[in-house]
Parts: C-alpha cells; sequence; structure tokens
C-alpha cells in the first residue's frame, strides 16, 4: 500500500512539474512574440549607433 502511495505522489509531483514547465514556456513565447512585434513596428533609427564600439571599464582619455 505505501508503495503505491509514493507511486501516485511522485506522478502527481511530475504533473506538476510539467504544468508548471509548460505555463512557463507559454510565457516566454508570448514575450518573445510580443517583443518581435514591438521591434518591428519601430522604425530603426540609425543616428543613436556609432561606428566605433564603447569602451567598458576605466579608460584614459588619449586628447
Amino acid at each position: 500500500m505505501a508503495t503505491a502511495l509514493w507511486t501516485v505522489a511522485a506522478a502527481v509531483a511530475a504533473l506538476l512539474v510539467i504544468w508548471r514547465l509548460r505555463r512557463a514556456n507559454l510565457t516566454v513565447s508570448t514575450i518573445l512574440r510580443e517583443e518581435r512585434a514591438r521591434t518591428e513596428a519601430e522604425p530603426v533609427d540609425e543616428r543613436h549607433y556609432e561606428d566605433e564600439p564603447h569602451r567598458v571599464g576605466r579608460h584614459r582619455k588619449s586628447h
């Protein structure tokens, strides 16, 4: 009887994990779809991009 109880408990736990993962996947898919739609709708302003990359951290100016 105890083995059957543990088996049922393990099955319920597995179903809960699967259900939560599917909900998380749906949430991530929705977020990515909305982000793609938002970025496709906005025109890209090339003035915000520079030819030289930004430097991270401390650096001295060479002027």
